[in-house]
């Protein structure tokens, strides 16, 4: 790890900040299909897999960022 490789406080901030959003997301999810916000099976599965596929990759993503990079 070089210490000339590491990411700037502000983008480290966004990389967290939209783990928060996507997790918002996930939790909002199931408040939207029973609310009735997302009518049709083809809504209900691509909200779905957007929100906690993104959601899960962007995790595994950090991850091994922060493992290659440093905090």
């Amino acid at each position: 790890m070089s210490l000339n490789n590491r990411k700037s406080v502000f983008r480290r901030v966004m990389d967290c900040a939209s783990i928060v959003l996507l997790l918002s997301f996930c939790i909002l999810y199931p408040g939207w299909v029973k609310d009735g916000y997302l009518d049709t099976w083809y809504l209900k599965i691509a909200v779905g897999v957007a929100a906690y596929g993104g959601l899960i990759a962007n995790v595994v993503w950090l991850y091994k960022d922060i493992k290659r990079r440093g905090w």
